[in-house]
């Protein structure tokens, strides 16, 4: 019995304490059918109004998809079925580098809202890698202390990962950069632990982002030294000052990073069935800067650019099973022109706020109609003058009388 076999199996088992949060796929087709005749029937039952208070059918091209009816709702959450919640966790997984329960919850929980904790805590309990991973070794009685920084780029730590025992081709290291206000991490692999060598791809780094004012690094105030040299000789304008040595509390926090970043590439690799590390970095950067970060309370990524990375269409909000038929353009367009709730019936329906930039453009729209109107040509004004002289005449005579 594969796994997915095994985990759809421990979540039918336990669909008798969660009926009200998993879904069989017949019991989805089901509520589907119930609440498409509940918008139509004039008198509710009991179990209609429960329906329509829970859920709202979204319209994706010609689907209809299950989701959670909340006011002030930005994007759709949809519900899944149990036969789709073991792709949905493996792809946050996946996506969140092998994350921890609380990363893959925040991925998930931005596009559907009954996929429990339970689900994912069985989940990873099942992952080889995840089981695989090593365990990184913690000293008792130091307490982390992070070091703090006010803004982007006033403070950046550069370290190196030694992968002399997985060489591939020339690289045997890793430079590891990180904002400490972002914690916006870029990965490159070197070829030698030269200053020189990391100088010149901290150049590139700071040619697109900007330079900090503070540079540290764990390999020794030396090796600091000689890079802010060399970074002086290729950008003479450039002026950055070396940090003071970490201490013991900080140190367990780099060192627990670097494990952390080395743990997810051999994951990759694993899952890619490859050996070439150096491909495998430019995702490993991608993961750990769109996932959310304990500390930050938000991604890296979002924290440095203010708004979450997005991966194409799988970061829309549209349904997975729509993403998967999407060919062309005309077909994106078809599926996006639909993705509105099914009318209910005038008694379940809601009041559509309407936004004051909306009435403004319909009233510039109405006067441009207004002064678009051909003016009434002379002589049928000239007829109606005549008209109401002589309406004012037998009026007048009228009175006379």
């Amino acid at each position: 019995m594969d796994l997915e076999e095994t985990f759809r199996r421990s979540l039918y088992t336990s669909y008798g304490e969660n009926k009200c949060i998993l879904l069989p796929k017949e019991e989805y087709i089901k509520t589907v059918g119930e609440l498409l005749e509940a918008t139509q029937a004039p008198k509710k039952s009991r179990r209609q109004f429960y329906l329509l208070k829970k859920y709202k059918l979204l319209q994706c091209g010609d689907v209809q998809k299950l989701i959670r009816k909340k006011p002030n709702q930005e994007h759709p959450l949809y519900f899944a079925t149990i036969e789709e919640t073991f792709d949905i966790i493996k792809r946050a997984h996946i996506a969140t580098g092998h994350g921890g329960r609380d990363k893959i919850i925040k991925d998930i929980n931005k596009k559907y809202a009954n996929i429990t904790q339970d689900a994912i805590t069985l989940f990873k309990s099942m992952c080889i890698e995840c089981q695989r991973k090593r365990k990184g070794t913690t000293t008792k009685g130091i307490v982390v202390k992070p070091i703090l920084s006010k803004d982007f780029s006033s403070r950046a730590q550069v370290d190196l990962i030694d992968m002399q025992s997985m060489c591939q081709g020339q690289h045997k290291w890793i430079m590891v950069y990180q904002d400490h206000f972002t914690q916006f991490c870029i990965l490159r692999p070197l070829t030698s632990k030269r200053a020189s060598e990391v100088a010149y791809q901290l150049l590139n780094i700071y040619l697109l982002l900007g330079a900090p004012s503070i540079l540290q690094s764990d390999n020794g105030s030396e090796f600091t030294v000689q890079v802010i040299t060399e970074l002086k000789q290729m950008w003479p304008e450039l002026v950055i000052v070396h940090g003071k040595p970490r201490h013991p509390q900080s140190q367990g926090s780099v060192e627990r990073a670097n494990c952390y970043i080395k743990d997810m590439l051999i994951e990759w690799m694993s899952d890619n069935d490859t050996r070439d590390w150096t491909v495998g970095l430019k995702f490993v950067q991608f993961q750990k800067n769109s996932s959310h970060h304990i500390g930050i309370k938000r991604s890296p990524f979002a924290a440095l650019f203010g708004a979450d990375a997005k991966v194409g269409l799988i970061s829309s909000s549209l349904p997975q099973d729509v993403i998967a038929r999407l060919q062309t353009e005309d077909d994106l367009l078809s599926a996006v022109s639909h993705p509105n709730p099914v009318e209910q019936s005038s008694e379940e329906a809601e009041p559509v706020p309407v936004s004051p930039i909306s009435v403004r453009q319909e009233e510039i729209r109405l006067q441009r109609e207004r002064e678009r109107e051909p003016e009434m040509p002379s002589s049928s004004r000239q007829g109606e003058w005549s008209n109401e002289v002589a309406l004012c005449f037998l009026v007048c005579k009228s009175e006379a009388m």
